[in-house]
């Protein structure tokens, strides 16, 4: 079986460099969004349309532009942001990012080519236990086709959206790929080729961006949250089980844990990304603020009934409960491994040098909200109307935590 090589991948086209002057930073009339039915893309789509006086192209995996359409506001709908006065601002664009030339007709990628002043490339195939050759078509492959169409006529800004789990810098060269094997290794790995295409880009003259958040959590208001991440089914995991494992304090060696709310993160990268990136492109976008994991679970504590067991009986435990309530913790049983490593704090990310975001952001009054039990509270009342959670007995009872 052929594995693909991850360093052969990430040598860009030679053939891929901007036509013409590129495109300064700045205001843009036409963004080209990818990624907008997802988590972190359904909110940068919310922010270009409250922030910039600009339409937004939405590259979608759909049949039709009509089914584009509808998958739109269904992900919008899904995250409380869909607003009828602005969408007539978006404007939908069937394609694949899998597929050769993004899956369009080649007169919509000459239109798109055309009319395109800005491009935000946020879309990506997600798979926590997927390899990178299942990954590479739409994350590698159509990376490059993205960075195809923003140097076609003329060179557009590129924000390209990665994770803060890639290690490294991506103008290093001679730096070995992730090694394979960790959980999520296929999609790290993935964004570690496209990192260097898009670095590759700007070394050619395409003003380039590469934004790292670390882990994004809901909307600091309305809590809204994507349901696929593992520290949420680690919260549900606790409840349908009513156990929850002992974890020592940090004082005590324990873990934290530490995330952004998805409306800080969408409003810092459609900021940055209209500035000059410079030299230096690479953003980090984390929360200087962690929560001990034995806190998080204290706060979940107090809104539902559980005992606390050791770690290892409660991964047991969960393993044992995997197949029950009715498939709601199929997902956390797959993540047992990850969840021994994040309990015992093997599991801590990459350390993050956000020293250039910071200076980007001062006086902006963009800032990102402190970990606290009222930011919890939110999260837990938006999984409980979500369906995601069950709502305790005693909760309608009680004074749900303030919003802010």
């Amino acid at each position: 079986m052929h594995h693909p090589d991850p360093t052969t991948d990430a040598v860009l086209d030679p053939g891929i460099v901007p036509d013409g002057t590129a495109s300064a930073a700045g205001p843009a009339r036409h963004v080209l969004l990818t990624g907008a039915t997802g988590f972190l893309g359904a909110f940068l789509l919310r922010e270009l349309l409250d922030r910039a006086d600009a339409d937004v192209w939405c590259l979608v995996r759909a049949d039709s532009d009509h089914h584009a359409a509808s998958r739109l506001r269904e992900a919008m709908r899904r995250y409380l942001i869909w607003d009828d006065r602005s969408a007539g601002r978006v404007i939908p664009v069937a394609g694949d990012l899998a597929a050769p030339g993004l899956g369009l007709t080649p007169a919509r990628w000459a239109e798109l080519a055309e009319r395109i002043d800005a491009v935000q490339h946020a879309g990506a195939q997600v798979g926590h236990a997927a390899p990178y050759a299942a990954l590479r078509a739409a994350n590698v492959y159509g990376t490059q086709e993205i960075i195809r169409l923003a140097c076609e006529r003329r060179g557009k800004p590129l924000s390209f959206i990665s994770t803060a789990a890639v290690p490294g810098d991506p103008a290093d060269r001679t730096a070995a790929p992730p090694p394979p094997g960790r959980p999520g290794g296929g999609y790290v790995t993935g964004k570690w080729v496209a990192e260097r295409l898009v670095r590759q880009a700007g070394d050619r003259g395409l003003p380039v961006r590469i934004h790292r958040p670390g882990r994004i959590s809901g909307h600091s208001v309305t809590g809204a949250c994507q349901l696929d991440d593992g520290i949420w089914h680690f919260v549900r995991a606790i409840v349908l089980l009513g156990l929850a494992p002992v974890v020592a304090a940090p004082e005590g060696g324990g873990p934290a844990v530490s995330f952004s709310p998805v409306d800080y993160v969408a409003r810092a990268i459609v900021h940055m990304s209209a500035q000059d990136a410079g030299p230096a492109p690479l953003r980090y976008l984390v929360n200087h603020s962690r929560m001990p994991l034995s806190d998080l679970i204290g706060h979940v504590a107090k809104r539902y009934a559980v005992s606390y067991i050791s770690r290892d009986t409660w991964l047991e435990r969960l393993w044992q409960a995997r197949h029950r309530h009715d498939g709601a913790l199929l997902k956390a049983g797959v993540l047992v491994k990850y969840y021994r490593a994040l309990l015992t704090g093997t599991g801590r990310p990459p350390t993050a040098d956000d020293r250039n975001t910071v200076r980007d952001l001062a006086g902006t009054g963009i800032t990102c909200p402190p970990l606290d039990g009222a930011l919890i509270g939110v999260y837990l009342d938006y999984f409980q109307s979500a369906g995601f959670l069950p709502v305790p007995p005693t909760h309608l009872n009680r004074e749900s935590p303030a919003r802010g």
